[in-house]
């Protein structure tokens, strides 16, 4: 009897943890609305513990200079899954840079907001400024400004890079 009361508080306490640990990983994700997503990039929350790309390179699309790309736990768990439909909660934060390295100028961000992405990309958030107040962006569901090139990626992703 008292192995029983053992095994099921220890058991408790595990699937206690494993909760904590996935409400932690969840609860850092790019926030819905305008001004908190831009104080939670402005605060470097994605570096706490997404995977960014090796170094800083030119950008192969329409966001101009160089870029850097940093991966949410749950994208990068799909990449290296191999999954070809993201998950809801999978995000990625791209690092705007001019000609330079080192100043980051902007920032593009994707949400996967919706488990299906639909043909229109409405499943993603999408969110791009080079304006430090945030005020001139793109920004919405399935904005057609991105979608516009972002369909041809895999679920709307476009890198080739796989952390």
């Amino acid at each position: 009897m008292l192995l029983v009361r053992v095994v099921r508080r220890t058991l408790a306490v595990f699937l206690a943890l494993a909760g904590i640990a996935t409400a932690q990983t969840s609860a850092n994700l790019p926030p819905r609305r305008r001004a908190p997503l831009l104080a939670w990039l402005g605060a470097g929350r994605y570096a706490v513990d997404y995977t960014p790309e090796p170094d800083v390179h030119p950008s192969a699309g329409p966001h101009g200079g160089n870029v850097r790309i940093w991966y949410s736990p749950v994208l990068v768990e799909d990449l290296r899954a191999g999954r070809t439909a993201f998950r809801k909660g999978a995000a990625m934060v791209k690092e705007l840079y001019r000609g330079g390295r080192n100043e980051v100028v902007g920032f593009a961000v994707m949400r996967k907001v919706r488990p299906r992405s639909g043909p229109a990309g409405r499943g993603w958030l999408f969110y791009e400024t080079l304006d430090a107040s945030g005020t001139i962006a793109i920004f919405g569901r399935g904005h057609p400004t991105c979608t516009g090139c972002h369909r041809q990626g895999v679920d709307y992703l476009q890198s080739s890079f796989r952390p």
